[in-house]
Order: structure tokens, then C-alpha cells, then sequence
């Protein structure tokens, strides 16, 4: 009685001591596969991070881009009272010439506007607003006083290219790194009063009467 006691004891235990190594395995494939999951979902979110780190970086290079566009000068070789040489903006050197500027600019506007940083953002549709004013004007404007046009502009496209740099620049050096794709709800434009004060602080509308003598 005392050894069939006995061997039953041993059964029991060497079933428990089974069960217990078998729990242990199972947990070991559990703890193993939730540990692969999470190592395949951080891999997956860095890379989806990395993918949208580039698009990003992508999109505010193609900005600058374009500010180098807004900023390069072409001389006139003539010289001002100053002993300057006159300049105007290379892109304004025929309707042909700003024509494809135009068609860069939208090309890196339409393609990039949702990776954009959105302060960006803003002076960007401004900038498309005046732009649009400059094409309306030259399509009136007669050829031969596209220069002379272009000189009224100079300080302006200066300053739509500091403007467009200085925000892109901020959000290298500052923003990049946060990824953050900007909320629907934020104002990626000017409001109206704001647009039009801008705009009345161009020189595209403080020689306006110049300009409309301008026109054919």
C-alpha cells in the first residue's frame, strides 16, 4: 500500500514536473513571438517614420529650389545713381522664361503641399496669389517693356525668396525631426484682410499706374 502510495507520488510529480516544462515552453514561443511582433511593429513604424522623413525633406528642398529661382538677378548693365548695376529677377526675362518658372513652381507646390510645414504653407499660397497677379499683368504687358516690368519687382521677389527660405530653414533646422504630419485644422492661409494688406505692400501695386502704362 505504502509503495503503490509511493509510485503514485512519483506519477503525479513527474506529471507536474512535465506540465510545468511544457508551460514553460509554451511561454517561452508566447514571450518569443510577442517580442518578434514588437521588433517587426518598431521596425515598421521607423520605417514608415523614414519614408516620411525623406518625403518631407524632399518636398522643402524643392522650396528652396525655387527660392533660388525668386532670387537670382539678371543685370541690365546699366548703372544707377548709386553706381549699382540695375538688375531685375532672371525669371522675368521673357513671358517664355517665367512661364516655366511658373510650371516648376506648381510642380513643387502640388506635389509637396501636405508635407509641408504649414507657416511655410501660408506664405506659399501668398506667394501663388501675387505670382498670379505677375502672369495677369504680362499678359498685358507688350513685349519689349517686360524688363523694365521686371525691374518695378526686384525688392519684392527678394522678399518672397527670404521669406520662403527663412520658413523652410526654420523647419530644417528645428521641426524635422518631429515628423509630425500637421492637423487639418490649422490655417495653411492668410485670411482675406491679411492677403490684402500684404499684397498692398508690394511694389506690384505701389507702381500700379506705372505698370498699367505699361500694358498694350
Amino acid at each position: 500500500m505504502i509503495e503503490e502510495t509511493y509510485r503514485n507520488s512519483e506519477f503525479i510529480n513527474s506529471i507536474i514536473i512535465a506540465a510545468i516544462g511544457l508551460f514553460g515552453v509554451v511561454l517561452g514561443v508566447v514571450v518569443s513571438n510577442i517580442i518578434s511582433w514588437k521588433l517587426k511593429s518598431k521596425e515598421s513604424r521607423l520605417r514608415i517614420k523614414e519614408k516620411i522623413f525623406d518625403r518631407r525633406l524632399k518636398a522643402h528642398e524643392e522650396i528652396l529650389e525655387i527660392t533660388k529661382l525668386l532670387r537670382t538677378m539678371v543685370s541690365t548693365h546699366e548703372i544707377d545713381q548709386k553706381s549699382y548695376f540695375i538688375t531685375y529677377p532672371g525669371v522675368l526675362s521673357s513671358k517664355k522664361d517665367f512661364e516655366n518658372f511658373i510650371w516648376k513652381f506648381h510642380n513643387a507646390v502640388n506635389f509637396n503641399s501636405h508635407w509641408l510645414e504649414w507657416e511655410l504653407r501660408k506664405e506659399i499660397f501668398y506667394a501663388q496669389d501675387y505670382i498670379q497677379n505677375v502672369q495677369k499683368h504680362l499678359n498685358e504687358i507688350r513685349d519689349e517693356k517686360i524688363i523694365e516690368y521686371a525691374k518695378f519687382l526686384k525688392t519684392d521677389f527678394k522678399s518672397l525668396a527670404d521669406i520662403l527660405e527663412e520658413k523652410t530653414i526654420n523647419f530644417l533646422l528645428i521641426d524635422i525631426h518631429k515628423i509630425n504630419i500637421d492637423p487639418k485644422n490649422r490655417k495653411f492661409q492668410y485670411s482675406t484682410s491679411e492677403r490684402k494688406r500684404k499684397i498692398n505692400d508690394t511694389e506690384l501695386i505701389k507702381k500700379l499706374n506705372e505698370i498699367n502704362a505699361m500694358k498694350k
